[in-house]
């Protein structure tokens, strides 16, 4: 499917004809329109037909009543399939296209909406499940992530045609949500100023493959502030992103781009403007006294204090984590939980950022039959059954974007018996660079990508190691591994740690002290041929003898590409029009072949994801990257094309045969 061109989509104003879709279905949708129904959290899966509907819950806080219409919703339209993410948001697969309408009204008709689900826009505002009854939160700031939610999504129809890219937003207090703030683009962290409520304020964090950790913007907002710091911070996202470079369009771009002082400056300027305007007051709060830690503790539930049975501030009440695992759960369970709710909780489901969903003010007396009333239906509170704690995102299954189907990669993890014995590490499986499931920020990361491994290629992973938010360290690829073999490559991980690890030392702090380079080389060794170190190479050059005879000009027609072998390196070979052209083969977002690519005329079309490039040149023209692929001299002499794969990339032009 090609890639859209988003910046003429927005500028065409995202129109979106729901009536014809659900009369036709979607075979008339141009990549365009496509991109346009993203806006609508409507999103295209990797098979024809279907869509994925990704619903918001601003603040992963969900009443029992919405909870119910969901199972209904998701019981109606669908396989009775619902997939938790890690934005607290909830998403419905292989939804037709002719009955897209119908569900995006169900969904409207139990006071939910899908509005900026998906593409550039204000996605989701997370929330702390804890928060406002976390022994570490100063106040709830439940109402505060909502309003910034609700005043921003209400202007989508302006905003997601001129924000360059999408915006995360975030807002907790705890210890981990000070971690959480630095890897989205805004951070809202709950303090307190001489007893009044409000947030220090980070900027410009997100992960992917140009990782950048918030800088502060700002030393505390006023919770009557909080809904105009963050409209600033979008008036300057608009007004000094790239609304024509997509992939070079995220705030920490901005950041990186002005220097922290210009941002800073931008925003402090755009703050004053948008205080004079009009806001709604903040919902009225209570500010937490310190919590009674030994009053708190005395109130011991049955089977004790543990990961899925926390205390809460009021004595004699405790928050259940209910173990989803990768998030994927159907209408009988929402229904279970939500009974469990009203019986036992507040009458709400809260989605935590693990992808499980938190019972909250459930007394420690009826945590046995809560957990009793789980088990009967199969489900057990965290830590109870699977005592590995891994995330994953959808993957190639469903998501057009996805390269490796990460839940069955997850799923092969959660019996490991060295997670299990080391249940406080955290495993996060993406099903491709974009890091949905923020793979740099786990104790282990797993990226899906093609890679190659004793020379052949294949679908695997590039693992990451050395994680410390708190220490202004993201994950870096320590090296690569095939799917078949992940378990053994995070066993191999594990046991490392655990024979070279200080006392009461964490697996990111191990690999930053021992050194990535010899972590990597430990791992060679216990993998023996299964394992290829450091990230997967655009070329590899050493050694390559210049120039390769790679094909005879009649091996290629005009307006074909392929792939040859230039002395052991891969290359993606075109003819344009009778000029030969010789790129990298391999697709700077994935790792693709581009070999096995669509060419027309010199836009070569990558087979995974529509993400073109100019084999003349290597600039990226549409598509998820905007990062060049390596172009390659080519000469021809008698009748035999050759590729040299050792000099710096070659000027465009000149390769026609002679």
């Amino acid at each position: 499917m090609a890639a859209p061109n988003i910046p003429a989509a927005k500028r065409a104003g995202l129109p979106v004809d729901l009536e014809r879709l659900g009369a036709e279905g979607d075979a008339w949708l141009s990549p365009e329109d496509r991109y346009a129904l993203k806006t609508w959290g409507v999103c295209t899966q990797e098979q024809p037909g279907v869509f994925m509907i990704r619903v918001r819950n601003p603040g992963g806080a969900l009443p029992t009543p919405q909870a119910r219409g969901l199972a209904r919703i998701s019981r109606s339209f669908g396989p009775d399939w619902l997939h938790l993410t890690t934005r607290q948001n909830f998403e419905l697969h292989w939804v037709e296209a002719t009955r897209v309408p119908a569900l995006l009204d169900a969904v409207s008709g139990i006071g939910m909406t899908t509005r900026s689900g998906c593409g550039h826009t204000l996605r989701n505002v997370m929330c702390s499940e804890d928060a406002g009854s976390n022994l570490d939160e100063p106040f709830d700031c439940l109402p505060d992530a909502r309003a910034v939610s609700d005043a921003i999504v209400a202007r989508s129809a302006e905003l997601n045609c001129v924000l360059p890219s999408r915006i995360n937003v975030a807002f907790g207090g705890s210890p981990r949500c000070r971690t959480d703030a630095r890897l989205n683009d805004a951070g809202f962290v709950s303090v307190l100023r001489d007893g009044e409520p409000g947030y220090e304020l980070w900027a410009g964090g997100s992960l992917g493959k140009a990782p950048f950790l918030a800088v502060k913007v700002a030393d505390f907002v006023v919770r009557a502030d909080v809904v105009a710091a963050a409209e600033a911070l979008v008036e300057v996202f608009v007004d000094h992103g790239d609304l024509d470079k997509p992939a070079k369009g995220r705030m920490k771009f901005v950041v990186e781009r002005l220097g922290e002082a210009a941002f800073r400056a931008a925003w402090d300027q755009a703050f004053a403007a948008a205080r004079d305007r009009p806001h709604e007051p903040p919902v009225a709060i209570e500010v937490l006294p310190e919590a009674d830690r030994v009053a708190i503790l005395a109130h011991v539930p049955p089977g004790g204090w543990s990961a899925g049975v926390r205390p809460q501030r009021t004595p004699g009440l405790a928050t259940l984590t209910v173990d989803i695992p990768l998030g994927d759960t159907n209408g009988s369970e929402l229904e279970l939980l939500c009974d469990l709710a009203d019986r036992h909780g507040d009458s709400a489901l809260n989605l935590s950022r693990d992808q499980n969903v938190v019972l909250r003010s459930v007394a420690v007396t009826a945590v046995t039959t809560v957990r009793d009333a789980l088990r009967a239906r199969g489900l057990f509170l965290a830590g109870e059954a699977h005592t590995a704690s891994v995330r994953a995102c959808t993957g190639s299954a469903v998501c057009a974007l996805g390269i490796t189907t990460a839940p069955d990669a997850g799923k092969a993890l959660l019996s490991s018996a060295a997670l299990g014995r080391n249940s406080a590490l955290r495993v996060h499986v993406s099903g491709c660079p974009n890091s949905c499931a923020q793979h740099q920020a786990g104790d282990i990361g797993l990226a899906g990508s093609k890679v190659r491994i004793g020379g052949a290629t294949r679908d695997g992973y590039h693992l990451y190691l050395g994680a410390d938010i708190g220490a202004g360290r993201v994950g870096e690829v320590v090296g690569r591994v095939a799917t078949e073999d992940v378990p053994a490559a995070v066993e191999a991980v594990v046991g490392i740690w655990e024979a070279m690890r200080h006392e009461g030392e964490g697996l990111g702090p191990a690999v930053a002290r021992i050194g990535h380079d010899a972590f990597a080389g430990h791992l060679e060794s216990v993998m023996a041929g299964r394992w290829a170190t450091g990230p997967e190479p655009e070329l590899a050059a050493v050694g390559v003898p210049a120039p390769v005879a790679v094909a005879r000009v009649s091996d290629l027609a005009p307006g074909a590409v392929t792939t040859v072998d230039a002395g052991g390196t891969p290359v993606a070979l075109a003819n344009v029009d009778g000029t030969f052209c010789a790129v990298a083969d391999a697709c700077p977002h994935a790792g693709a072949s581009l070999g096995d690519g669509t060419l027309r005329g010199a836009s070569l079309e990558c087979p995974h994801h529509g993400g073109t490039f100019d084999v003349r040149t290597g600039a990226a023209l549409a598509g998820p990257t905007d990062e060049a692929v390596r172009c390659l001299p080519v000469t021809v002499t008698e009748g035999a094309v050759q590729v040299d794969a050792t000099l710096p990339p070659a000027p465009a032009g000149n390769y026609a045969p002679s």
